[in-house]
């Protein structure tokens, strides 16, 4: 596999940062959401923050060289988040 140009890395680190960002404010606000609800429900709520608590883990470490967390964050997060700009 070849390596891919510097600026090709940095707009793929620039997406999934991008991405991340997004999916962090997405996961917060449904937890805000469900906690608002009359009877909020609490495995929702614990799910979700799970998955933020996993997340803000990610953003945290991500660097140009975590290619685990690019890869997640341009093939998993972002078709999950695509639907919400249609």
């Amino acid at each position: 596999m070849n390596a891919a140009s510097p600026i090709a890395e940095t707009a793929r680190l620039e997406a999934a940062t991008e991405t991340l960002a997004e999916y962090i404010g997405y996961l917060s606000g449904e937890i805000d959401a469900e906690q608002e609800k009359v009877e909020p429900n609490t495995e929702r709520i614990t799910a979700l923050e799970r998955e933020l608590d996993t997340v803000l883990g990610e953003r945290r470490a991500l660097t140009p060289n975590n290619r685990d967390i690019i890869n997640r964050a341009l093939y998993v997060y972002a078709p999950m988040l695509k639907p919400m700009h249609a």
